[in-house]
This record gives structure tokens, sequence and C-alpha cells, in this order.
């Protein structure tokens, strides 16, 4: 190449610029049809009073309490409506929806597949929270389609409702890149946490269905697969059926349509590639991909605390409407120190279980649950493992490790202030081997339930609790040797919330030392 060829020169400097995001070109956080029957839900909702650590037990197996456009409506307001509005100084009109969002982006659409019911008849609808309607996609019961193209999923053959949920990839990546698929998962966890304890407080069963021939229940939303994908189906309630109708062999396009778009969308190949590289094509590789878990985790230490919470504390906690309603993400914490009930109570519930196509009988999670506990009375502070199995806390190591909570956290303040910085970690080598590269979506999706049981169930106790990011590689080094080979899908802290909820500066003295060796002239001489 020519010297006066200045090409190369520009290419490089152009694409090494740093900026901030580009506020130009952030996507709408709502997806709406122009076209179309649009059917307006029903305001008057009544909200569940039971107690929320006793709807975060798993929804009843064959649960089918009474389910009519009402309910529906509950459901979906709870899991993933906008519960309110507030006009800040620095950012205008914020929008507060009923589960927690990476970066308040909401990449999770809801679509609704529903046989007759009463004040709705059968369809194939999408859900927009702000208007708080359901626009009409599809005439007719095609349940059967859904459940054909699951394997025959029997709870999606008998369900009412099912919720089929998408992931609009570059409302994430907008901010966050490729790592942004990710944090999808996240929030579509999240806003399953709500869902399933919204229809145990109904007395509906609940279960998720995350193995799907892609490219047919993309069709039967409508969506292409590429710029958004389905990520998990819930089917709702039960009812016994005797007519339904086998699935199409052909579904044809949605007529009303929308082609969405997005001004200046940058592209993030790695996206698609990962999750095109986990679809299923045909209804025999599901129902090959389902089956038994791995093995869990097996103990390795002799330290134990039960984690049994009391009836008491369960029975008192908040009604599940009022921490719906009034949830939060946490943004500074006091450094006190939580009760060891508090703590059995949210381990508890995320111990729970998750009824999931990805579970076998042998095992109730694909995770581990890694923590550093800070303040909790009667534990001490230290490195800690819960195997969702056994459910035991077991100590890894004791000490301090304020510090490295932070660091761990993404160099914040939050986990180093928090009573408890919990560390959901997979064994993906495992996980792969079993359920190819579709088990990353699994493993992903279980940390975001779990994390959003936590943020449930903490809120009930009047505590609060946050999602972050972190530093992969350090946070397995620091678990080792116990975590050696795992990786973190998610990290929650939890613990009291501060008088002043604004975020605080943190600089970790782990940041302060890496920082002085990377100003070193190297590594010391062999």
């Amino acid at each position: 190449m020519s010297n006066q060829d200045t090409t190369s020169a520009m290419v490089y400097h152009e694409s090494t610029k740093l900026n901030y995001i580009n506020l130009d070109n952030k996507p709408s956080l709502y997806k709406s049809y122009p076209s179309g029957p649009v059917i307006k839900l029903p305001s008057d909702l009544t909200y569940p009073e039971g107690s929320t650590l006793a709807a975060l037990e798993p929804p009843n197996v064959g649960g089918g309490g009474a389910l009519d456009l009402k309910t529906l409506a509950q459901l979906l307001f709870l899991s993933a409506g906008v519960i309110r509005k507030a006009n800040v100084p620095s950012a205008g009109e914020v929008h507060y929806r009923a589960a927690a969002s990476a970066g308040a982006l909401y990449p999770i659409e809801t679509y609704v597949v529903c046989r007759d019911i009463p004040g709705i008849e059968a369809g194939v609808y999408h859900f927009a929270p702000l208007e708080f309607s359901l626009s009409l996609l599809r005439r007719g019961d095609f349940r059967a389609e859904l459940a054909s193209a699951s394997g025959g999923d029997e709870s999606i053959a008998h369900a009412p409702v099912s919720f089929v949920y998408s992931s609009v990839f570059w409302r994430s990546a907008w901010k966050y890149r490729i790592r942004g698929y990710r944090y999808c998962f996240w929030d579509n966890g999240t806003i399953i946490a709500n869902l399933l304890s919204a229809a145990t407080s109904s007395g509906l069963s609940a279960r998720i269905v995350t193995g799907f021939v892609d490219e047919r229940v993309d069709r039967l939303v409508g969506i292409d697969g590429q710029q958004e994908g389905a990520m998990c189906i819930a089917p709702v309630g039960h009812v016994e059926e005797t007519s339904l109708v086998s699935g199409s062999p052909y579904i044809p396009d949605i007529s009303c349509q929308y082609a969405f778009s997005y001004p200046d969308q940058v592209d993030y190949p790695e996206i698609n590639q990962a999750h095109g590289s986990g679809s299923l094509t045909s209804e025999s590789q599901v129902t090959a991909w389902r089956g038994e878990s791995p093995a869990p985790l097996q103990a390795k230490q002799e330290v134990y605390y039960p984690i049994k919470p009391t009836v008491s504390m369960r029975s008192s906690s908040a009604s599940l409407g009022d921490v719906l309603l009034k949830r939060g993400s946490t943004r500074r914490f006091d450094r006190q120190a939580i009760s060891i009930d508090a703590f059995n109570c949210v381990f508890h519930a995320a111990t729970a279980g998750v009824p999931a196509d990805f579970l076998g009988h042998n095992a109730s999670s694909l995770l581990d649950i890694y923590m550093i506990v800070n303040a909790v009375e009667g534990i001490p502070p230290g490195a800690y493992v819960i195997s969702p199995q056994r459910r035991d806390l077991e100590l890894l190591e004791q000490g301090d490790f304020r510090e490295e909570a932070g660091h761990l956290g993404f160099e914040q303040a939050l986990p180093a202030d928090s009573s408890v910085a919990v560390f959901f970690m997979a064994d993906l080598a495992r996980i792969l081997t079993r359920y190819g590269n579709r088990g990353y979506r699994a493993a992903q999706l279980e940390a975001g339930i779990l994390g959003g049981k936590i943020y449930l169930a903490t809120h009930a106790l009047g505590l609060g609790a946050t999602g972050l990011t972190f530093y992969d590689e350090d946070v397995t080094e620091f678990f080792s040797p116990h975590a050696s080979g795992k990786s973190v899908m998610f990290v929650v802290a939890l613990g009291v919330t501060s008088g002043q909820n604004r975020v605080r500066p943190f600089r970790s003295r782990v940041a302060v030392r890496l920082d002085a060796r990377a100003r070193g002239a190297g590594q010391a001489s062999a």
C-alpha cells in the first residue's frame, strides 16, 4: 500500500474515536402496530394481597383457576406493565415498569397466544405496555401450533394462555454493545419472576418452556428472528382439551405486520451468531434437547448454615401487589446488617426451584449461588456457596471482602456496601455438553429469574436489591478453587437501602493496586 493512500490512517482514526453513547440513535422502548384491531385492557385491576414470599414458591402444577380478560390484564401489568411515571429534571419523563431492566432499556416484548376466554377471542396478540392494550395479530386458536413447535409440550397444549417473550436485541446492544445479549436474558428473567409469582397468587399453574423450533415461533408472532428473536414461552393455567387441532404446517405472514426499523442501528454479528447457533430446527430436535439436567454440585466443605426461614417472617412479608407496584432498584446501600431470618427468607425463595423444561427430576437448577456475605447477623463475613439442591450455606473462606466485592461488581460501591453480594455461576462446559449452544440461553435465563426472585423477596422484607455487571474472570478467580471452570451469569446485591439513595463514587483498593502494577516497568525477571 502506498504511503500516499491515506485511507488506512483515516479508517483507523475514525474507528478508534471515544465518545458517549449516541443518544440520537437510541431505539424506541415501545413497539406499536399502526393497523389492526386494538383491545384496551381493563384498568380496574385488583392486586394480590397474599404474602410475597408465599407467592415465590413454585406455581401449582395443573392449577386451573379462573382466567378471563381481567386476570390476563393483571398478569400483563404485574409482569411487564408501566407501573408509574415521573418527571426527572436531568432526564425528562421516565417510565418505570414492573420488572427491573438493565439500563432501563426494556428489550423484551410480550406476545399472547390464547383460546377464547371471557372478554377476548382466540388469537395471537402483541402487548403494548404504554397504552395498556393488546393488538390483534392473528385471529383463531394457534395454541396447537405453538405446542407443536415446542415438541408437543403438554403444558402449552392445555394452557388457555401462553406468553411468548421476545427480545429486540438492539435496544440492549445500543448501550451495552455485544455484552447486551446477556442482559436481554436477565431482563426476561425478572419479568418471568414477576409472572410466576402473580400466577401462583392467582392459583394458576405456570411453566417456562425454552425448547422450541425458533423459526416457527418467530413466524407465529411475526418477528424476523434477527433483529427480534423469541426467547421463551410461558404457558399459564390449565384446561382439559378434547378437540385441540394439530399444528398447521404453514403459517402465513401477519397481514398487519409493520416493518420495524431503528435509525443508524449498529449491527453486532456476534449477537446474531450466538442466538442463531442455539436454534432448534425440528420437533425431534426439541424433544431430544429436553431431559435430565446435569448432576448437581457436590459438597466440599464441612461448615454449613441451613437455610430455614421462620414461618412468622414469611407470613408477615409485604403483599405481592404492594411489592410489584413499588419495586425499584437500589442505588446506594447502608452498611447495616440484615437479620439471619431475612437472609434465610430471601435464599429460600431463590432456591425454591423454577418450573422449566430444561430442568429434569434430578436437579432444581443449572446454577450454583456464590456470595460474599458482608453483614448478616449470625453469619461471619466471608465467601460462601449455596447448592440449590441442598439449600445449605457452605463456607469457603471467612474474612472481610467488601473491597473485593466492590471490585468484582465492576468497581461499584453497591456490592461493597451491600449486606450480601450474590454471584450466579454456571459450569458452562458441562451445560453446553448436555444442551448444546441453547444451554447458554437456559443458564442466562435462569440466572435472571433467580435474580428477579431475590428482588421480590428483599422488597417484601423492606430491604433493597439491584442487579450488577461484573469482571468475569476475576469473579471465578476469587471463588476458586471451588468455582474453577465456572462462569458468572448474573450478579445481584441486596441489603438495607440508604436514606440517600444516590450512587456513591467508589474506587476499591483492589483497583488501586492493579493500576499501580499497570504503571510499573514490567513483571519481575525470571
